[in-house]
């Protein structure tokens, strides 16, 4: 399941960050956190988003503060000078449920998955030692755990 569920989510990823972001994207092989030197990027935002169906586990979203204003910036059409801390924090939690919400749409299930509202988490948090998908884009990286309970 999770092979699927991965296949999904890089899918997923490419979509969301492409259309709604404008930003392509590559993949390079999974690693852990620390392993794939996104913690040189200082400071990280993150998120963990629950979900529940024909399985259950979650996702963690995790991007570094200068691509998330990128990011925000495209996605609201905002300048970067009139950006909060909120619409930052916005655009994070949203992402995740974009991908979260198509990655699943994509896993074929008997029972309708159930989404949780995304959470921002301390970068405390964040699972360093575990694999993570590494997604590469054209300012900087970010980083999404999944994790099947």
């Amino acid at each position: 399941m999770m092979k699927i569920l991965m296949t999904a989510m890089t899918t997923s990823i490419s979509e969301v960050m492409e259309t709604m972001f404008y930003l392509p994207v590559e993949f390079p092989e999974e690693s852990t956190f620390i392993q794939s030197g996104m913690d040189k990027y200082k400071p990280n935002l993150a998120c963990r988003l629950d979900f529940s169906g024909d399985f259950s586990g979650h996702f963690i979203l995790v991007i570094p503060k200068n691509l998330l204003v990128d990011m925000t910036e495209n996605f609201m059409g905002e300048s970067r000078e009139s950006l909060e801390k909120e619409h930052l924090l916005g655009t994070l939690t949203e992402t995740l449920n974009m991908i979260c919400g198509n990655t699943l749409s994509r896993v074929d299930s008997k029972v309708p998955f159930e989404l949780n509202i995304p959470k921002v988490i301390d970068e405390s948090e964040i699972p360093k030692s575990e694999l993570f998908t590494i997604v590469e884009t054209t300012p900087s990286m970010m980083a999404i755990h999944v994790s099947l309970d």
